[in-house]
């Protein structure tokens, strides 16, 4: 899982580039490459959970080309907001989300947005600070990730980001 890692560090790396007067280059790519690692970090260990064993990492990469942004972000709203579906509800074992899985829910519903911010509305500009945040919070899904990534909801929220919209009650 170094790919996801790698990326949060150059996130981190590209928003502190030009210590003086930031380019809005280094500040859009942080943006972006904060979101690609929370991406990366929830496909990639979803694709190994549910595609475990030896000899299968061609299997997983095609697996893992099955996650679409959209889907993830519906799935990723519903844990965010406390309104999970009926057709993940059996996974949470009756429980409500755990706090640190609603967190990295919130923060890729945000990255995400950042980042289409980031790459398409030209009339945006990012400051320092503001970058900084949005990676620290990337960081702190990362940490919430490891937190809850053994639980029977994660593995819920897992599946609902491949699997949602072709789920049926």
């Amino acid at each position: 899982m170094t790919l996801p890692k790698d990326l949060l560090a150059q996130a981190r790396l590209l928003a502190e580039k030009e210590p003086r007067r930031p380019k809005q280059a280094s500040l859009r790519r942080a943006v972006s490459t904060a979101y690609y690692a929370l991406f990366r970090l929830l496909v990639d260990d979803g694709s190994r959970r549910l595609m475990g064993g030896a000899n299968r990492t061609a299997l997983r990469s095609c697996l893992a080309r099955a996650f679409k942004h959209a889907t993830m972000n519906t799935v990723a709203k519903q844990f965010a907001e406390g309104g999970v579906s009926p057709k993940l509800i059996p996974g949470l074992n009756g429980e409500a989300p755990q706090n640190e899985l609603n967190s990295v829910a919130s923060v890729f519903i945000d990255l995400q947005q950042q980042r289409h911010e980031a790459d398409y509305d030209m009339r945006r500009r990012f400051t320092r600070i503001e970058v900084l945040s949005i990676v620290d919070d990337a960081e702190r899904a990362f940490r919430d990730w490891r937190t809850v990534r053994g639980s029977a909801q994660a593995d819920t929220f897992l599946v609902g980001l491949l699997a949602f919209d072709r789920m049926h009650l």
